[in-house]
């Protein structure tokens, strides 16, 4: 079996490097340091170097399943916060980043900014005197900047910095002493803000081009005037820009540009449509095959009905395309939407689908709370055990409970891991078995579309991602699929 390094990080000091290491496809793992052992994830240990491990304070033990645990230090370096996430609701716990440990007993005094309440999420980073918190409080549905003094930590509290407009969002946020830089989006497009905190007044950075996606570099400098971040678009590689907060200017520093691509009439939607997730407008190789053959790649930040009006306007009200050569590409909750085209999309809108490892069957999955991520996953699916409204839902746009004959379904090519953690690969087989047994004992279409099923017995949910090779390869043969059934000649 494979083994990965997944990430890698050095302590301030340059003293002790960590490495996370992960078997192919398990999605969990072994944290490494140079002298330790791995530590529980539900538990946070404060160590002092070059005393016994056995010596170790407990700081903080989470005793709910449905939470996440990590660590952090704030930019300025003052604190270390103890971050308690879940998909819906965060708690979290600052420690002075001076503390140390005394032989096992000595506890750090730790500060609770705001118990957890279903629905508040909250992040936290500090400046000077002050917490800056990113949070959706006060129905802040897209997030807002607050702010509140060390020892004024209550949400009631909590002051305004930056609030966003209804079709404003922020996505993340970066200190430094004098500033601080707001990534988002506005009007579902890239936005980078920068706010001047001696000042109180924030302006928007002119971007290159509004089709792309930014983002954030590794600015590990809290003294500093300048920042960097990252550019991509469908059409060049990643660029890298920096900004001077004070003169206000903008830098290329490394940028490739490529030129010479047409655009014509085939078609390949793409989404996600799930978590709040964009589909960004990024680089991605394969796309240049068909780029090159005259498709037009189309991102549709939609679910379900919306990804079906989408593609009918491509395909009537846009001259862009026609019914029949509509393709679309989902990947795991992506690929449970573009598998829901099976049965939601008029007859013969859509010529091909790719469900890459598809979340085809969330009906059975929810209500199976003994798998591993069922009831981490009620605050985005819903509990049909629980929710008759939430069992109807999910029950009209499952693809497995909706499979049915048809003489215009789609041709489909459809991937499973034998070692994926978050789909399991019982999911996209029983969705390919049952289409087959439907259309076996139907003698009206003698020969149906193709309907392939790729089952890679040494891998996970992400596939190939982290070697070249394989990843162009799976790749490789999907657009082979959708140029072979769009476009009779390759």
């Amino acid at each position: 079996m494979n083994m990965t390094i997944r990430k890698v990080l050095m302590s301030p000091d340059h003293s002790i490097f960590a490495y996370n290491t992960e078997r192919e496809g398990m999605e969990y793992g072994d944290l490494h340091f140079k002298d330790l052992q791995n530590r529980p994830q539900w538990q946070v240990y404060a160590h002092r170097i070059g005393t016994d491990q056995a010596q170790d304070v407990l700081v903080y033990e989470e005793p709910d399943e449905t939470a996440f645990v990590d660590i952090t230090s704030t930019k300025d370096g003052k604190f270390v916060t103890i971050n308690s996430n879940s998909l819906s609701s965060s708690e979290i716990r600052v420690v002075d980043a001076s503390f140390i440990p005394h032989g096992g007993t000595t506890t750090p005094s730790m500060v609770l900014m705001q118990p957890r309440q279903p629905g508040l999420e909250y992040y936290v980073d500090h400046h000077q005197d002050t917490f800056y918190i990113l949070t959706n409080a006060q129905g802040a549905t897209n997030f807002k900047l607050m702010k509140a003094h060390d020892g004024a930590l209550r949400m009631d509290q909590w002051r305004d910095v930056l609030s966003m407009q209804p079709t404003d969002k922020i996505e993340d946020v970066d200190l430094f002493q004098d500033h601080i830089v707001v990534y988002g989006r506005r009007d579902g497009l890239p936005m980078v803000l920068c706010y001047d905190i001696a000042r109180e007044e924030s302006h928007v950075i002119a971007l290159p081009t509004s089709c792309c996606v930014v983002s954030p570099s590794s600015n590990l400098d809290f003294h500093t005037n300048t920042f960097r971040f990252s550019l991509t678009s469908p059409f060049s590689h990643d660029a890298t820009y920096e900004y001077d907060m004070n003169e206000r200017k903008l830098k290329c520093i490394r940028r490739h540009d490529i030129q010479g691509i047409d655009k014509k009439n085939p078609v390949l939607m793409r989404s996600y449509g799930a978590y709040g997730v964009n589909t960004d407008p990024d680089f991605r190789i394969e796309h240049f095959p068909l780029l090159e053959r005259g498709w037009v790649i189309a991102l549709a930040h939609v679910s379900f009905r919306d990804f079906v009006s989408v593609a009918a306007h491509m395909a009537q009200g846009s001259g862009i395309s026609s019914s029949g050569r509509l393709a679309a590409m989902g990947t795991s909750a992506g690929g449970l939407l573009v598998g829901g085209m099976a049965h939601l999309a008029p007859a013969g809108l859509f010529k091909a689908l790719v469900l890459r490892v598809p979340f085809v069957d969330p009906l059975s999955a929810m209500l199976n709370p003994s798998l591993p991520l069922t009831s981490v996953e009620v605050p985005e699916w819903g509990d049909p055990l629980q929710d008759a409204r939430a069992y109807d839902w999910m029950a009209a746009y499952a693809p497995y409970d909706n499979a049915k004959f048809s003489k215009n379904r789609p041709a489909m090519y459809v991937t499973a891991g034998m070692k994926d953690q978050r789909v399991l690969y019982w999911q996209p087989l029983k969705f390919v078995a049952r289409l087959r047994d439907i259309e076996a004992q139907n003698t009206e279409n003698a020969r149906p579309p193709p309907l392939l099923l790729n089952v890679d017995l040494d891998r996970g949910h992400f596939g190939g991602q982290g070697e070249q090779d394989t990843r162009l390869n799976e790749a490789a043969e999907q657009v082979t699929f959708l140029i072979s059934q769009l476009q009779q000649s390759i």
